[in-house]
């Protein structure tokens, strides 16, 4: 059963598939929003510093991107 996000959550970035420029393993946010789709899964965080400025949004997917809760 995959892990419902709640705005407030911290997650921390397992595998990040961005081919441009990805976060590192390790770096942590706040989930500010969970987009639940069936096709498409999407997490907005709030990245902790030093990737504060970053915007990136998460798709969660088998082939995409990897969390944890934490």
């Amino acid at each position: 059963m995959e892990a419902e996000f709640t705005a407030g959550g911290r997650i921390e970035v397992v595998r990040c598939a961005d081919e441009h420029d990805p976060l590192p393993a390790g770096a942590t946010g706040t989930v500010t929003r969970w987009d639940p789709h069936p096709l498409v899964r999407q997490l907005s965080v709030d990245w902790d510093a030093p990737h504060a400025h970053r915007r990136l949004m998460l798709v969660i997917a088998d082939d995409a991107d990897a969390i944890r809760l934490i």
